[in-house]
């Protein structure tokens, strides 16, 4: 499945591209409840997975961790948790 993205989440990742392009290495996107973060999140890591290169996804909450591995695995996105007592562990 294909991710697609609505407008205002493509211009939030075209911000860090530009932001990218002006040298700014280190960003931070931040958004609203409900605003589709953990699908931005899946869409910026698929990108780096195409390109043959790795990325991260840090979050302090079991329950995020669960739903973003869920929406990876709705993506086709290959990934693992590293997480103590994890249902993979």
């Amino acid at each position: 499945m294909e991710i697609q993205l609505r407008d205002y989440q493509l211009e939030a990742i075209e911000s860090l591209r530009d932001g990218i392009r002006h040298g700014i290495k280190n960003q931070v996107l931040s958004a609203p409840t409900g605003s589709g973060k953990t699908v931005l999140a899946a869409y910026l890591i698929d990108e780096c997975y195409k390109k043959g290169r790795r990325a991260v996804f840090v979050a302090d909450r079991v329950n995020l961790i669960n739903q973003t591995s869920k929406t990876f695995d709705q993506y086709g996105i290959p990934h693992g948790v590293i997480q103590a007592q994890h249902l993979s562990c």
